[in-house]
């Protein structure tokens, strides 16, 4: 049955007003075939999928039966339907007409040819009795065949674990409503500034990677003054684009485990010389091997005498900020809420 009633969510209120306007002149032109309701109530939830609040609403929507589109300005979404930001009132129109008809939107396809995301894990399922070795009918069934079950039962119980906020999130623009600052005992002060896409507390990436690994709530950071950003800066060596951070992000979240999304069977392109940190020496030689042409993973482990999940983690940190590509597709470099969005995606446990 067709969908008609509908809720923006996760929007600032800024872009929300101007989205709603766009859906009154379409709804107008279709005959008013829509109506707004609250997100509790409504069919079809239209999820800003590049703020924190727009992940948790998604997350939320799982299971409910509602049909989620996703407005993004990066290459893929985790939702049903697609709508690319920024919305034009046409391309509204043009979903909200096929959603209402009950059609598949065009918009359902990629946005870009990324590989595609690996399938939901699946529940355990009972073999069949006829799918047993003979032995299974003994007292003290064959090992092999007890390996085999406990290695397929471990598989299947592989669950997604959902998204919980971490410093990403509150990155991309419209997040953070000024500037602010995060404090951990025996951490350096980590400071934002919105405006300029910047960060300032540590020369250095490491001593932020308490940050990285944590779990942060809007509730811990405080609000500045733009004057306390700039004593931050100051005392500390400077500001640096939020694009460095997000590349600590992607080198630290996925521990040895590419990001969601990415197939290890694929190999991966070096599309640029990138900033060399000089607390990682290891990644000078993971570069110059990535240099000579595409490669999968366990390849460039083998050639540059690095551990495979330090490679990963190398990669992922070049897929978030645009130096790395998987061979045959292209990537947006400097889009920090692709790569935010990217951070955002439920992991296996």
């Amino acid at each position: 049955m067709a969908s008609t009633t509908l809720c923006f969510s996760g929007f600032s209120s800024d872009e929300v007003s101007l989205v709603q306007r766009q859906f009154d002149q379409a709804n107008a032109a279709l005959g008013n075939l829509w109506t707004l309701a609250p997100e509790g109530d409504a069919q079809v939830l239209i999820i800003d999928m590049d703020s924190m609040y727009g992940h948790m609403t998604w997350l939320k929507a799982q299971g409910s039966g509602k049909t989620t589109v996703g407005l993004t300005s990066g290459e893929r979404s985790e939702t049903d339907h697609v709508l690319r930001r920024p919305v034009s009132m046409d391309a509204l129109k043009s979903l909200l007409e096929q959603l209402g008809s009950g059609r598949a939107p065009a918009s359902r396809a990629p946005a870009a040819p990324v590989d595609p995301a690996p399938e939901p894990a699946r529940q355990p399922v009972a073999e069949p009795v006829d799918a047993a070795p003979a032995d299974m009918g003994k007292a003290n069934p064959s090992a092999d065949y007890i390996a085999a079950v406990t290695t397929g039962q471990m598989a299947a119980m592989q669950v997604m674990v959902p998204h919980e906020p971490q410093v990403s999130d509150y990155l991309p623009p419209g997040v953070l409503g000024g500037p602010a600052k995060l404090e951990v005992p025996g951490v350096p002060v980590l400071a934002f500034d919105p405006a300029s896409q910047t960060y300032a507390g540590s020369a250095t990436l490491k001593p932020l990677l308490p940050y990285m690994n944590a779990v942060i709530r809007e509730a811990a950071f405080t609000a500045i003054e733009q004057s306390e950003f700039e004593r931050i800066k100051a005392s500390t060596g400077g500001a640096h684009p939020y694009m460095r951070l997000l590349w600590l992000c992607g080198l630290s979240v996925g521990n040895g485990q590419l990001l969601p999304g990415f197939n290890p069977g694929k190999k991966f392109v070096l599309t640029k010389w990138p900033q060399i940190e000089r607390e990682y020496p290891k990644h000078f030689r993971i570069a110059t091997v990535m240099m000579k042409g595409p490669a999968l993973a366990r390849e460039i482990a083998e050639l540059s005498s690095v551990p495979e999940s330090e490679v990963i983690d190398f990669v992922n940190a070049g897929l978030l900020t645009g130096s790395v590509v998987v061979e045959g597709t292209t990537t947006t470099a400097g889009d920090v809420p692709r790569a935010c969005a990217l951070l955002a995606k439920p992991r296996a446990s």
